[in-house]
């Protein structure tokens, strides 16, 4: 069953829908501005739904955060870009300066998050489509993209799909702030035990932007291999947790040779029994502690440092520029698909 409501407006005075699935086990809230998740319920070990994700409780709310991206589909390439520019056939590209004034950010300024989308429902499905003209943030190519949302039992099936009429670059991903005591609890989430299907990591630098040295995760304080309460790992002087996330904002290598579907990790709550499982056939997941998040969420809900973690699926960063892990070219008349499950359950 889908419903939809009212769900406020932009800032340029837009008309905004929430639209919500309810297949009675799982519950999964979309809005047309950003095609953003704005909420995600599923049961606790108790029977009782639990609303997952951080967020707003307006459209407002995420128009007027152009930094936090709680829940948000991001494009046309996520994560970040070295200086704003790469080079394409021959052409040298320029993107907005939008991180820290050095670096693009998950697709710039008025990036794919925060556009107003044509919304098309199916039984258990959400789909949410823009066009994004050549041009456009800096991106070559005029593209046609969707970001589908469906329930199946306990799963909520993210899928993207694009085309562009010249060779560009893409890597979507969805930007949710997962806390399994509640969106809306004011709580961190450091009780929560992070388990990742990850044998290495891309160093970074004080601006959170890759080094270059992707090395094994083994005896560091980013070795998820056999599951790690978050609050033991964040709680230490290590000095590979970023200085500017204060935690970890750092992408881990899921594959490097293959897009097979596979199963990133798991979050895991041991005070109510609500874990999720990420699976994906991107090769890499941005894990992002929030360690600069300083927001009022849903509820008036204080969503400050270590309020969520965001498990976000994608190219590597600045793959573009990176001869040495997987190409981000997307060839012109080409079908681009990606899938990414978030799998919920009791234990």
């Amino acid at each position: 069953m889908i419903t939809k409501k009212a769900f406020g407006k932009t800032n340029k005075g837009d008309a905004v829908t929430l639209y919500t699935i309810d297949n009675g086990l799982v519950r999964a809230s979309v809005m047309d501005f950003g095609a953003n998740l704005v909420s995600l319920e599923t049961k606790d070990r108790n029977g009782n739904f639990v609303d997952i994700v951080l967020g707003y409780d307006d459209a407002s709310g995420y128009d007027n955060d152009r930094g936090t991206y709680f829940g948000a589909t991001v494009g046309r390439f996520a994560n970040r870009i070295k200086n704003g520019t790469f080079k394409l056939g021959g052409e040298e590209y320029h993107l907005p300066l939008n991180n820290n004034g050095i670096h693009c950010l998950h697709g710039g300024i008025d990036g794919f998050s925060f556009r107003m989308y044509d919304i098309e429902l199916g039984d258990d499905s959400i789909s949410a489509s823009i066009f994004s003209p050549d041009g456009e943030e800096g991106f070559p190519g005029n593209m046609s993209f969707t970001v589908k949302y469906t329930l199946k039992e306990t799963s909520l099936y993210i899928e993207f799909f694009a085309k562009s009429d010249k060779d560009t670059i893409a890597s979507f991903t969805n930007h949710s702030y997962f806390n399994l005591n509640g969106g809306s609890s004011g709580t961190t989430m450091l009780n929560q035990v992070l388990t990742l299907n990850s044998d290495a990591v891309c160093e970074v630098d004080g601006n959170a932007f890759p080094t270059g040295v992707i090395m094994p995760v083994g005896n560091t304080v980013f070795d998820f291999r056999k599951g790690a309460v978050l609050g033991d790992r964040l709680g230490k002087q290590d000095k590979l947790l970023t200085k500017t996330a204060d935690g970890i904002d750092n992408n881990f290598v899921l594959s490097m040779f293959d897009r097979d579907f596979k199963s990133a990790g798991k979050l895991y709550n041991p005070d109510n029994g609500i874990e999720v499982e990420c699976l994906t056939d991107m090769p890499a997941v941005q894990i992002y502690t929030g360690g600069m998040t300083d927001a009022v969420g849903k509820k008036g809900a204080p969503c400050k440092k270590f309020c969520g973690i965001c498990l976000e699926t994608q190219e590597f960063p600045d793959a573009i520029n990176c001869s040495y892990v997987p190409s981000p070219i997307l060839k012109a008349g080409k079908d681009y698909y990606s899938k990414t499950v978030f799998k919920m359950g009791v234990k």
